[in-house]
């Protein structure tokens, strides 16, 4: 990104902002152990020098007072950057955000995105403004110890164990865009997750944030056996109603949280985020925390339309995802899976009968024998329930008509299922509103039924 026209588009908001970060919301504690060390860590920009510089002095003082010793590198190059994170307790990024997804590269780099804008050292400085001129991207790959190159040598950090690590102010990092409206919640954990792709790696936890820093650094340095998710709450503009929790799209264990602010200064986006364990504290032990939204079970139904659905499926118990920790919306659902969804949302009982020939070794044939059992389905021909076949929309009509015992309905709700043969079953359950259709009076019976729509048609079918 050649130029951070966002910053200076809202500086005075920025300005205003980063007053109320100054401002703890309750009392603090008592300071924290002079042992800390908090690292901020300055890149050039075209508001350096008037924004970034001035209010990482202020983070800085704020920080001393908390008892923490502090090293402030402006315009720094990789060299005094890596210097200054070796055995940070906290480090504290100014400079421009260079994450992925952005709208200057369909593909992930790794050598220039979700790291640091630094000096290079190869390049000329007049030494007393530091600007764009002067500006390079160390990405992932640098931070991590898997490139070197124009300054940055001796691979990986080395902050201290159980390190944090804020973005502030940098492009993507909460997940925001360069302009509004904001992006798809999906866009924006999928830049929360790559952007603290490396942290997670290097064991450390994430915060970003665009809405002041300092009231987050001074929490963190004088709560030390506070959860991270406590302590999150406390950042500005937190809005309880506002949180988004989802398991890491990448990091086994953690989460990320999104957290959308209509904020007077800055418009409506993403301006707050954290990935890491919630129950984790800083100074590396772990404590109860529930906070006040539950976690999303999987990390890839963020943006769908079918979220509340798939929430009332998992809690349910009909369903655990596709593994890995995703549930797979999109992906087409095969009779088998049908059968094991319809099977489990009516509770129906065991059967010793094996009604079919070609689902032996399928791991949801004691399903697909339940649902047969119970009249639901007599397969796809005789003998056979075709396992593997998708499911459309005009079979999950009539599926959905047997297993609710529906009365018929005189309505013709649909223009495009005439002399369908489960025309009947469609018009059953749009009457039972447990389909409004794909759109326009239709309801595209030939259509395969996505995993994301099952959700949909269980719900309303079984749901309270």
């Amino acid at each position: 990104m050649p130029f951070r026209a966002r910053a200076l588009a809202l500086s005075f908001g920025f300005a205003i902002t980063i007053l109320l970060g100054a401002m703890p919301g309750t009392a603090p504690e008592p300071a924290a152990a002079a042992s800390k060390k908090v690292a901020i860590i300055v890149g050039p920009t075209g508001i350096t020098d008037s924004h970034y510089q001035p209010w990482a002095e202020d983070l800085a003082d704020m920080a001393r007072a908390a008892g923490a010793t502090v090293d402030l590198r402006y315009c720094a190059t990789p060299a005094q950057a890596k210097l200054a994170a070796n055995g940070a307790n906290i480090i504290v990024y100014f400079g421009h955000g260079n994450g992925f997804p952005n709208p200057y590269s369909s593909t992930e780099n790794p050598l220039s995105v979700n790291g640091w804008g630094l000096r290079d050292p190869a390049r000329t400085w007049d030494r007393e403004s530091c600007e764009d001129n002067v500006l390079r991207y160390y990405g992932e790959d640098y931070l991590t110890g898997k490139a070197s190159g124009y300054g940055w040598t001796g691979g990986a950090i080395t902050p201290a164990a159980d390190f944090v690590m804020v973005y502030s102010n940098a492009c993507y990092a909460p997940g925001a865009g360069e302009s509004r409206p904001a992006p798809t919640e999906a866009t924006a954990l999928s830049r929360v997750g790559h952007y603290s792709d490396p942290i997670m790696e290097l064991g450390g936890t994430y915060f970003a944030t665009d809405l002041g820093s300092e009231q987050l650094v001074d929490r963190i340095l004088r709560n030390p056996d506070a959860s991270f998710g406590s302590i999150f709450e406390q950042g500005n503009g937190f809005d309880a109603n506002a949180l988004r929790r989802f398991p890491h799209p990448s990091a086994p264990g953690a989460e990320a949280w999104l957290h959308r602010t209509d904020s007077q200064w800055l418009g409506d986006d993403y301006w707050f985020a954290f990935a890491g364990d919630p129950t984790r504290t800083p100074n590396g032990g772990g404590t109860e925390y529930t906070g006040p939204a539950p976690a999303a079970p999987f990390s890839d139904i963020s943006g769908s339309k079918f979220y509340d659905d798939i929430l009332w499926l998992e809690a349910s118990g009909i369903t655990s995802g596709c593994g890995n920790g995703r549930f797979c919306p999109d992906g087409i659902v095969t009779r088998s899976q049908m059968a094991s969804f319809l099977a489990r949302a009516l509770a129906l009982p065991a059967t010793s009968t094996n009604y079919f020939v070609d689902d032996d070794g399928n791991r949801h044939e004691d399903n697909i024998n339940r649902l047969a059992a119970a009249g639901i389905t007599s397969g796809c021909a005789e003998d056979r329930f075709c396992p593997d076949g998708a499911v459309a929309r005009d079979q999950m009509a009539s599926f959905l008509e047997r297993a609710l015992v529906l009365p018929g309905s005189s309505v013709n709700w649909f223009i495009d299922d005439a002399g369908n043969k489960h025309e009947s079953a469609i018009n059953a359950i749009a009457q039972a509103d447990v389909t409004r259709g794909c759109g326009s009076d239709r309801y595209c019976p030939a259509g395969a039924v996505t995993r994301g729509q099952m959700a949909a048609f269980l719900h309303r079918a079984f749901g309270d």
